[in-house]
């Protein structure tokens, strides 16, 4: 674990000397991510630390969610793309998780600047208004094809956006066999919940067309899990609807929850830092909501994955103790992806004690 005390330490002296440059040069966080994408990608630093996740089997701490196994319950949550960053999480011990949101056809999202770091009650947090920018479904396929991440042996899903019914429909139905043919344990997230583009919350308001999309892609697989990502800003009535939905279906579960939406005014920042005036908030602000969502759905009995705010043990303690199943971590990845291999060795010292 001494080396794994340096490596922390240098990572977080690295993010520190970028939050200077943020706040001095950069002026929007997004150019900071790329470049500490840039970094893990060319110093190849995901290989540095594989050993943890071959180690993960004998901590004893799988979880199931239907016929997926989690080797670990944390999970790295949908909000990134960069393929090596994802490795580098499952390298230190994530469990598995699921790609940022894809939708059928290219899109460049919102206008610069989208992204910006913000201090709430005390702590970091991130603001995103990207609005769902991507290569499209068929050039993510050819990123895939030729990357180490569909080889790996835990559940990796792919989160699936759309503007219109169809255009979910037609994402999946050029994904699906491929994820199928080439994940392990492949799974489909549809992000219903989206706060950053007009109809990206459509499908949460439109339960009927929602059930259609579960029912044409269990026309394409019946055995693929489907999670069904919901928004924290949801009310308590509709996450109970989607949950009874859930239940009804065949291999069907929920990711609560999402980004909360907040205005550039409401976070203490100019209009001028978030484009579009506003975006979603990601960070430790949306544990309470988050745990609040966990206990609504309990009576479900559903395999849940709680998402939103949650960096340590006591906070993974409190959600499983409400029924939840996996937990899918945003922030604290960026913040202290090292973080990881404390947890899992907390839970498993904790499993052996009971």
């Amino acid at each position: 674990m001494v080396g794994l005390f340096f490596h922390e330490k240098g990572y977080q002296l690295v993010r520190r000397l970028f939050g200077i440059l943020d706040a001095s040069w950069f002026h929007d966080y997004e150019n900071v991510v790329h470049a500490g994408q840039a970094i893990i990608t060319r110093l190849k630093i995901p290989s540095l630390y594989s050993n943890y996740s071959q180690n993960l089997s004998t901590l004893n701490i799988k979880k199931n969610i239907f016929s997926l196994e989690f080797e670990s319950p944390i999970t790295f949550a949908a909000f990134e793309s960069h393929l090596d960053s994802l490795m580098l999480w499952h390298n230190l011990g994530c469990g598995g998780g699921c790609l940022k949101t894809i939708k059928l056809a290219p899109e460049s999202g919102n206008p610069r600047p989208r992204m910006q770091r913000i201090t709430l009650e005390g702590k970091e947090h991130l603001m995103n208004a990207l609005g769902l920018p991507g290569p499209g479904v068929k050039s993510l396929i050819h990123k895939l094809k030729s990357h180490p991440i569909r080889h790996v042996t835990c559940p990796i899903g792919v989160s699936i956006g759309g503007h219109t019914l169809s255009e979910y429909n037609l994402a999946i139905q050029d994904l699906l066999p491929f994820i199928e043919s080439q994940f392990r344990q492949p799974y489909l997230e549809l992000n219903i919940s989206c706060p950053n583009t007009d109809t990206g919350q459509s499908l949460h308001d439109n339960l009927s067309e929602l059930e259609t999309l579960i029912k044409l892609i269990r026309d394409k697989s019946s055995t693929i899990v489907i999670v069904i990502k919901v928004s924290p800003d949801a009310t308590n009535n509709n996450l109970c609807d989607i949950a009874s939905l859930a239940k009804q279906s065949h291999k069907v579960t929920i990711n609560a929850g999402n980004t909360q939406f907040k205005s550039a005014e409401d976070v203490g920042l100019c209009k001028k830092k978030i484009s579009i005036g506003g975006g979603g908030i990601s960070g430790p602000f949306l544990f309470n909501r988050t745990l609040e969502m966990a206990k609504i759905l309990k009576p479900y009995k559903l395999p849940i994955i709680s998402t939103g705010g949650i960096s340590t043990k006591s906070q993974i303690d409190a959600l499983m103790d409400e029924g939840v199943t996996v937990i899918g971590m945003a922030t604290q990845l960026v913040k202290n992806p090292f973080s990881v291999v404390k947890l899992n060795e907390s839970l498993s010292k904790d499993r052996q004690q009971k």
